[in-house]
């Protein structure tokens, strides 16, 4: 409540030096996260074998800086963008437009993905992010309690969190919105962009992912196979000291869901987040530490119990 009601007033986009300033207070928030760096480090080494446990630290540095960015939400133009986030192989995103069907920029949940956002907008694109928004439904915020507080303080927060991300020239939709949108984005050869990691959907397939088995959504390779859009993975960094850095890989086609999914994650987002391990460890200890909120779990080696198996 403290950073989004009262320190995003100060922030200002034309000077990154003077936040960066802040960034060194992400060990205030590592020192008080208690269980979630043991949940952490297990999900580090389900994945990578025996990591030291430095990575979870690094996780936590990378993690705060992306919080702390993500008050410039509201204030970026289409100039200071570029103090904050410079782009990589832009030629791949081109190249997924020039068919003329639109693409998918499909990401993890890694790094500053919000920043990647907003710079699309900034940039010129026409962009539309398909995202779950507002706070836990009461029922399941009561349900679990310890994950959902649901208070005058995170509500306020959440609001003032979305206020920035409308101030953004791009469109934000989550689940509630008919799926014809995206294709209608998508036959004006427009980007839409999907965290393939999210735990918001419809439909649920097993996958191999990170040497584990995963859940995850099947929509985003459905939505590219029957539309024809390319998807583009689609990484974000934040190197120490320096800019964010956004980077498209090569676009991805095909009219087989199934197959897409199975590159996606082998070829493309899987190793890239092998080489970045601590880019990713907040999301897997979220993840972790919401198993049994619902039936699908982001992986099955931790389901509370069987619930998840209705989509096998």
């Amino acid at each position: 409540w403290l950073v989004w009601g009262k320190l995003r007033d100060s922030v200002d986009p034309g000077r990154p030096a003077s936040l960066r300033r802040a960034f060194g207070l992400w060990r205030g928030q590592f020192a008080l996260a208690g269980r979630q760096k043991a949940l952490m480090l297990d999900e580090y080494r389900r994945w990578l074998g025996d990591v030291p446990e430095s990575m979870v630290a690094e996780a936590y540095r990378i993690s705060f800086r992306v919080h702390l960015e993500e008050l410039l939400l509201g204030k970026l133009s289409s100039s200071s963008w570029m103090k904050w986030m410079r782009l990589e192989r832009q030629h791949h995103l081109d190249a997924a437009l020039t068919r003329g069907k639109g693409a998918i920029l499909l990401f993890p949940h890694a790094g500053n993905f919000m920043l990647m956002h907003a710079v699309m907008g900034l940039a010129g694109r026409k962009y539309t992010q398909y995202a779950a928004r507002g706070m836990a439904p009461p029922d399941v915020a009561s349900a679990h309690a310890d994950v959902f507080a649901n208070n005058k303080w995170r509500r306020e927060a959440r609001a003032a969190r979305e206020d920035n991300e409308d101030r953004l020239p791009i469109t934000f939709i989550s689940l509630d919105t008919p799926v014809r949108h995206l294709y209608r984005c998508l036959a004006r050869n427009e980007l839409v962009g999907i965290a393939f990691d999210g735990r918001i959907g419809a439909k649920w397939s097993k996958a191999a992912y990170l040497g584990r088995t995963a859940l995850l959504s099947t929509g985003p390779y459905k939505l590219a196979a029957a539309t024809g859009a390319a998807i583009v993975p689609t990484y974000c960094l934040a190197p120490d000291q320096a800019e964010n850095v956004c980077t498209f890989g090569a676009p991805l086609f095909g009219n087989d869901s199934s197959a897409l999914m199975a590159e996606f994650l082998s070829e493309a987002v899987g190793p890239w987040l092998a080489k970045h391990p601590e880019h990713y460890g907040i999301w897997l200890a979220h993840c972790r530490e919401r198993a049994a909120v619902d039936d699908h779990p982001l992986f099955t080696d931790y389901a509370p119990d069987d619930r998840w198996k209705r989509w096998e």
